[in-house]
């Protein structure tokens, strides 16, 4: 009977032992190839689901060592280019040009919401600003969606599963 018992426990241990690491990899896969997934991710027009999935997951993703990109880490994380734009996230996505004084915000689905300067207060929608907030945004992100690495294990399926609803509403 004991020996019965003890082999119970030990398969019980070893079954959610095997659950609980097969788990954690999902987790990891998930988050450290992020950026190769968003780029197969089906998305409704006008969003843009690499810029949100890069800044909430740059801690996981593999970065590209180029002269012009580093990175912020502190906080919710940033990416610098040149040291004279900056894109982060805090409650929305902030793309700021310092040399040009000029703020683009984006929503957390990557839509462009509105362009200032100096004051939140004067905010203007004009298609020309997000025009000139796509050309700065071309300069950062394909350099580190293309240093995104392939899963060898491939879960795209899972990865649409968790976004595909927050980029197609």
């Amino acid at each position: 009977m004991k020996k019965k018992l003890l082999t119970v426990l030990i398969l019980t241990f070893l079954c959610l032992s095997l659950w609980g690491f097969g788990k954690l990899y999902v987790a990891y896969n998930l988050s450290h190839y992020a950026g190769y997934y968003v780029q197969q991710l089906p998305r409704k027009e006008g969003t843009n689901p690499e810029m949100v999935i890069v800044l909430r997951h740059l801690n996981d993703i593999e970065k590209p060592t180029t002269n012009n990109l580093s990175y912020d880490f502190d906080g919710n994380g940033a990416i610098l280019l040149a040291n004279s734009v900056t894109l982060s996230q805090g409650i929305n996505i902030l793309l700021w040009n310092q040399n040009e004084n000029k703020k683009y915000t984006f929503n957390n689905l990557g839509e462009f919401s509105f362009y200032y300067t100096n004051n939140i207060g004067e905010k203007k929608y004009d298609s020309q600003y997000q025009k000139e907030a796509e050309l700065l945004l071309d300069k950062i992100l394909p350099p580190i969606l293309e240093a995104q690495p392939k899963p060898k294990i491939n879960l795209q399926n899972l990865f649409n599963e968790k976004y595909f609803e927050q980029f197609n509403e």
